[in-house]
């Protein structure tokens, strides 16, 4: 996905041209007047506009944040399923539509910086872009951290994947002070990436290149082949809605393939590294975050259920081979079949974790629920969480935490 490039602070000069303006103000009183030098005048006249500039700046900025170059705009049109399949859809009228508006910086090691810094982190976030979480004010962690009030050091970072996690967590997460490792595992792509690590290794964030959020050009499609927006019914109340179809057919699959797959062998390796890694005492969460499609396939309207069922493809494995697609058979295309295959991959994860001695939550209720009551907790063109999906996140995370504390055996 497109993301966003670094971007250094402004200087805050303000308040330095205040105070250098009130002590050359008191000498110039104290001084006598014909002692006084004829340029004094003329530096305080400098040093006052400088600060009156600046305040017109810390004004401006204030009022209108998008121009701050320490804030993200993130717009409907920087989705990133409009990105990856925009023939699928027609020109938008709200692409440049604000979504979010917030500031974000990053530590000397690439990863964002939690809104409360600490000296040390007892909590460790791993995780994709999902935890990273550019196009959010508040990501999970960071609600996390406000409710248990304790420091989480958010190492979560855009395109990592399971093998990503786990080098990460050793070269900047060892740390005596850690008592609990959440690794947060998105359903979409994670299978996949564990394997596709072995082809392109590992790249610091600190040594990745920037880039920017980028909005889609639409009117570069010569020829669509208009599929969405399709409809969900939450509640009573029908919401527009966009899956990134490779996300949806990753959950087309018999449970037995996931679970005999290499990827999830490779998936349960990198676990054990972070456990080796992490300090005796400390537990590791593999914190379950499902797709859009998992969570809101449930509720698609009767009248788009046959047009995302005419591309659909299955996911399979041998034993020990990577997952892998293939042309549907019969029962592949059929709705009612992939809403029953949606929790295989899941279950295949939850019952390897259990297997290997790992706690495993699952957030896939908890978004469900919600969505059964009107939530919608995705962005419409983008396979991320908007805010509120980030913080009922984190507040389920940090319950579980209160009723499951790592110096207290897991009891589910």
């Amino acid at each position: 996905m497109p993301l966003l490039t670094k971007y250094n602070p402004l200087p805050s000069g303000l308040r330095w041209a205040t105070l250098t303006l009130r002590k050359n103000a008191r000498c110039a009183v104290t001084q006598p007047h014909k002692n006084r030098p004829t340029w004094l005048p003329k530096i305080l006249a400098g040093i006052f506009g400088i600060g009156v500039a600046l305040g017109m700046i810390a004004l401006l900025l204030a009022l209108f944040p998008r121009f701050n170059p320490n804030n993200i705009t993130f717009t409907v049109g920087m989705g990133d399923i409009l990105f990856y399949q925009t023939a699928w859809l027609p020109p938008l009228d709200n692409a440049d539509e604000v979504l979010s508006v917030h500031p974000i910086t990053w530590d000397a090691d690439g990863f964002r910086l939690p809104r409360r810094p600490a000296e040390s982190y007892p909590i460790i976030a791993l995780g994709d872009s999902f935890t990273e979480s550019a196009n959010s004010a508040i990501p999970w962690p960071d609600v996390l951290a406000e409710a248990l009030g304790t420091p989480v050091r958010n190492l979560g970072f855009r395109g990592f994947g399971p093998l990503d996690e786990a080098e990460t967590f050793k070269r900047y997460g060892a740390d005596e002070a850690v008592q609990t490792v959440i690794i947060g595992f998105f359903e979409g792509n994670d299978m996949s990436n564990a394997v596709t690590f072995q082809e392109r290794g590992y790249i610091p964030p600190s040594e990745t290149e920037d880039f920017n959020l980028i909005q889609a050009d639409m009117d570069s499609v010569s020829e669509r082949d208009i599929r969405y927006p399709m409809q969900v019914d939450l509640n009573g109340t029908l919401h527009d809605i966009v899956f990134l179809e490779g996300y949806v057919w990753q959950l087309n699959g018999l449970y037995g393939a996931y679970e005999r797959s290499s990827n999830l062998d490779l998936i349960a390796q990198s676990w054990d590294d972070i456990r080796k890694a992490a300090p005796p005492d400390s537990c590791v969460i593999v914190a379950y975050f499902p797709d859009k499609s998992h969570v809101y396939l449930p509720f698609l309207t009767a009248e788009d259920r046959p047009i995302l069922m005419q591309k659909a493809t299955r996911t399979v494995a041998k034993e020990g081979r990577a997952l892998t697609s293939r042309e549907p058979e019969e029962a592949d295309r059929n709705f009612d079949v992939l809403l029953e295959r949606l929790g295989n991959q899941r279950d295949a994860v939850a019952d390897r974790a259990a297997s290997e001695g790992f706690r495993f939550v699952d957030m896939t209720p908890i978004l469900r629920d919600a969505a059964s009551q009107g939530q919608m907790l995705y962005y419409t063109y983008d396979t991320h969480w908007n805010q509120d999906g980030h913080n009922r996140v984190g507040t389920a995370l940090a319950n579980y935490l209160k009723v499951n504390p790592c110096d207290v055996p897991a009891t589910s």
